[in-house]
């Protein structure tokens, strides 16, 4: 079997790392991830955890929120 070496972003490495089972490679988790038709939601519950970003979504769905309850 053949290697390739590819650039990721930390991020996405961090992703891929947190996503990884006991006794998987990360060619494992890219294969599992890419095969991957219907993903669950419920899957990806308490994955967000950067207090800035959360934080943003809240303050965006609120706007969202004011936004709808304007009638035309």
């Amino acid at each position: 079997m053949g290697t390739k070496t590819i650039s990721i972003k930390d991020n996405v490495y961090e992703i891929l790392k947190n996503s990884k089972k006991e006794g998987e490679s990360f060619s494992d988790v890219i294969e599992r991830l890419a095969k991957k038709k219907n993903m669950d939601i419920m899957e990806f519950f308490g994955k967000l955890k950067d207090k800035e970003i959360l934080d943003s979504i809240e303050k965006d769905s609120k706007k969202i929120r004011k936004l709808s309850e304007v009638r035309l």
